[in-house]
């Protein structure tokens, strides 16, 4: 069961419209970055990746020596958000992890082949200072395509931690009038966003939408999915078939949830964020 707080939080989501953000960011293009919340600048460092920031978060304590670089969301649309930031502070000092987050290009300015290899050369660069052993790769959402893209370039050698990933950007067993309780996403935009990113490329290529690669292509994963997300359908069929090849870790699902809920600052993610936190810290 869902907490009073996380209904009061999908009340705001609907009123303030903040669902359509990614429809309303693609009609100017693309929404850049958010600034980090005043409240934790203090503990977000900047640096710079060919002309893009990187956001690396340490831990406050005990420092375990590993690093996690996380591939945010947003349908390729959106930048980092605010609560990108807040639970990723608060994912450091609970595992003692680095965390990095780099804010990779988007479309239309940048194509999906551009966005591919920058991320994959800033991931090399992560993993040259640290040691291979000692980086894990993982995203959310559009951010888990893109770590799924990245895995079909680069070896990983850690299992890819996918936080509600967009697996089929071709979205074609889709209709736009299916019925869903997803608050955060429609099929038509997504459709649209999916189909910008994609450009040159056919949606359902494996480096657009990994579920039609091969698994002996990808490493293994780690899955944590709400079972109201509109996505949950494509997400399991990408699941199933990762485990048929021996490369699903683990799958979390969780029913009463909808897309994107464990950013959510609510309780109901707590014992979620422990799982992680173990998941980060532990090879």
């Amino acid at each position: 069961m869902t907490t009073l707080r996380y209904k009061l939080f999908e009340t705001v989501i609907r009123l303030t419209g903040a669902g359509k953000s990614i429809a309303k960011a693609m009609k100017a293009g693309n929404a850049t970055s958010e600034a980090v919340p005043k409240r934790l600048r203090s503990r977000w460092e900047s640096s710079d990746f060919q002309g893009r920031t990187i956001w690396t978060c340490r831990p406050k304590g005990e420092d375990t020596g590993r690093v996690y670089v996380h591939q945010h969301g947003g349908g390729y649309v959106l930048g980092l958000i605010a609560l990108h930031f807040a639970m990723f502070t608060k994912l450091s000092d609970m595992s003692g992890v680095t965390i990095v987050l780099p804010d990779y290009p988007l479309p239309p300015e940048s194509t999906s082949d551009k966005i591919i290899d920058w991320a994959t050369a800033h991931y090399l660069t992560v993993v040259a200072a640290h040691g291979v052993d000692n980086v894990r790769l993982g995203g959310d959402s559009a951010g888990g395509n893109l770590a799924l893209a990245m895995s079909q370039k680069q070896e990983m050698t850690l299992p890819l931690l996918l936080l509600s990933p967009w697996v089929d950007l071709d979205a074609s067993d889709m209709p736009e009038d299916i019925v869903h309780h997803e608050i955060l996403l429609d099929v038509a935009t997504l459709k649209a966003a999916g189909h910008r990113y994609a450009g040159v490329r056919s949606s359902n290529d494996p480096l657009i939408s990994p579920i039609f690669a091969s698994p002996e292509d990808l490493p293994e994963v780690m899955i944590f999915t709400g079972e109201k997300d509109l996505l949950f359908g494509q997400i399991m069929t990408f699941a199933d078939r990762m485990e048929s090849a021996g490369k699903l870790r683990k799958l979390a699902t969780y029913g009463e949830f909808g897309h994107y809920w464990m950013f959510y600052p609510t309780p109901d993610r707590d014992s979620t964020l422990v799982e992680l936190a173990s998941i980060l810290a532990n090879r």
